[in-house]
């Protein structure tokens, strides 16, 4: 699909009548936006449509409500000599300007791009200066989303006819377009490898998705895989237990993109604890330069910008967890849905299409993403429910459920990247039903151990519309992972099911290390006929990076 800013209207097309048959000129559609006060919006640049859209109005009883279309196609034409094919008209209705938020956006955006792929070439939407910066972005990217189709596989697939979008807006409005064309590339690759099945998605197919792209970007994107010997050697214990059930060799995929300088993680584990210390020092000035907090944190300012300016090229880390297909290992699932398990890569999608988006859009932060790929089956190797394995930290787990698999790929790929001595750490994992029982399919739940990511988190879900919110993780919840004769144990029992996994996770990270954890069960994935991945939360993510570069 391609999409650009227009400063004009379409043209009306006139084409002379001649003995062969004239080709269809319904090529264009003017697309006019209708508030629920029956305001046009963007009026002064329709001046020249002002008495057809009043008219259209009038005799459909057009009220302008959210995702009310009527259109005219542009029937009328001169009966001699020429066929005038006027321009067609799509009325959509907005709503109330005053709740344009990102779910009536997403709606608008599906509704034109529905009433209109099957039957013209293009379409110029009259935007105006209706939308605020953020909002034009989220309008662009759920435009180009509602053009994603994945039928690579239905012998017979129907082209859309749409093939152009243009945007009648304020030419200031262009980086803002073509940061969400970046977004919308990185979040349909996430979309494509969580789409494809078990059987052709598994953890080779991973890595060798983020060794094209490294090909495709070779002067941003470096790409080191790790298997299962080179785990073994480091101690990945909790990762090979997850991956040993299956003859499909598990796989930690780490993607370099270095786009402010170099960098590189050190083995040194021993100095983590100190370097973890620079850089919780480091995040504070970067909080500090938010409007929200400029006033407060005046007295170790000085100190602070030293630590910021020497951890400035510390890259941020995103951990996705990559389980291509989840059968519950031992403790296996029941068969209804379980197809829907291949979307439990979701969090390695969402990392390698923020990936890819970054280097679409080229923002100047480094970020390493890492790529925890297993596949969780039942056999004569797979962990059982009862055994005791050691993580790469050195800590015991005793294993008590062996569908609880996310969090031991995710808990010593944890391990593995604090080498790089991060910013911060965020993982991202379609991890618990427990989730979904609390947010549904709404919001993904962020958990976090610094305020500072948590309010860089939620300040890039506002401006992108892809929603998160805070859980909580007390102390308390630890105790439900007590195990009498293990450090801990994989499971904390049927309370709080989401909050103990997460209190799981940050036993594996240092003290001192800013974490987060994005538990995305709800939301990467739509159920049911239509199942379908979302691409979430690459939107967040690459608003959270962008604002991060900002603040650099």
């Amino acid at each position: 699909m391609n999409i650009k800013l227009t400063q004009s209207l379409p043209k009306t097309h006139t084409q002379k009548i001649l003995k062969k048959e004239a080709k269809s000129k319904d090529a264009a559609c003017l697309v006019v936006l209708i508030d629920d006060k029956k305001n046009i919006l963007a009026e002064s640049v329709l001046s020249d449509y002002q008495t057809r859209i009043e008219q259209l109005i009038e005799v459909s009883h057009f009220n302008g409500k959210a995702c009310e279309t009527v259109a005219d196609y542009a029937l009328a034409g001169d009966k001699k000599t020429t066929k005038e094919n006027p321009v067609q008209l799509l009325l959509v209705g907005v709503g109330s300007l005053d709740k344009l938020r990102h779910s009536v956006l997403q709606k608008i955006a599906n509704t034109i791009y529905k009433s209109t792929q099957k039957r013209v070439d293009s379409i110029t939407v009259a935007l105006g200066d209706t939308l605020e910066e953020n909002q034009f972005g989220q309008f662009a990217l759920n435009l180009l989303a509602a053009s994603y189709r994945f039928d690579k596989y239905k012998s017979e697939q129907q082209t859309p006819v749409l093939t152009d979008i243009y945007l009648l807006a304020d030419p200031s409005l262009e980086d803002s377009l073509n940061f969400a064309q970046a977004v919308f590339a990185g979040q349909s690759l996430t979309r494509d490898v969580a789409n494809e099945p078990g059987n052709i998605c598994f953890p080779a197919y991973m890595a060798e998705q983020a060794q094209e792209l490294a090909a495709t970007y070779p002067n941003l994107l470096k790409v080191t895989v790790l298997g299962e010997k080179e785990m073994s050697a480091l101690g990945m214990n909790c990762f090979l237990a997850v991956a040993q059930g299956s003859t499909k060799e598990g796989k930690l995929v780490l993607m370099e993109y270095r786009g402010q300088s170099n960098f590189s993680a050190t083995a040194d584990t021993s100095k983590a604890t100190t370097n973890s210390a620079k850089v919780a020092g480091g995040l504070k000035a970067l909080a500090d330069k938010l409007p929200s907090k400029k006033a407060a944190k005046k007295a170790d300012q000085n100190s602070e910008d030293n630590a910021h300016a020497a951890n400035n090229d510390a890259p941020i880390v995103l951990v996705g967890k990559g389980v291509t297909f989840d059968s519950g290992g031992i403790s296996i699932k029941p068969g209804a849905a379980m197809d829907e398990m291949k979307f439990d890569m979701g969090g390695s999608a969402a990392v390698l299409g923020t990936i890819k988006a970054l280097c679409e859009a080229r923002l100047p932060i480094n970020v390493v993403g890492a790529l925890a790929c297993a596949e969780n089956m039942p056999s004569g190797d797979a962990t059982r429910p009862g055994d005791i394995i050691r993580a790469m930290n050195g800590k015991s787990v005793e294993i008590l459920n062996t569908d609880a698999e996310g969090r031991l790929v995710l808990c010593d790929t944890l391990c593995y990247v604090q080498r790089y001595q991060p910013k911060a750490i965020i993982d991202v994992a379609t991890l618990t039903g427990a989730c979904v029982v609390a947010l549904g399919h709404v919001r993904s739940a962020v958990f976090s151990n610094d305020e500072d990511v948590l309010f860089d988190l939620e300040n890039a879900s506002h401006l992108s519309g892809d929603l998160i919110w805070h859980m909580p993780m007390d102390d308390e919840y630890q105790a439900q992972l007590d195990s009498p004769i293990a450090d801990m144990q994989n499971i904390g029992g049927k309370g709080a099911g989401a909050v103990t996994a997460a209190c799981f996770l940050s036993r594996f990270v240092e003290e001192g290390q800013a974490w987060a954890h994005l538990d995305i069960a709800g939301t990467a994935w739509i159920s049911g006929q239509d199942k379908a991945a979302t691409g979430r939360p690459v939107p967040l993510f690459m608003q959270y990076l962008k604002n991060s570069a900002n603040m650099a």
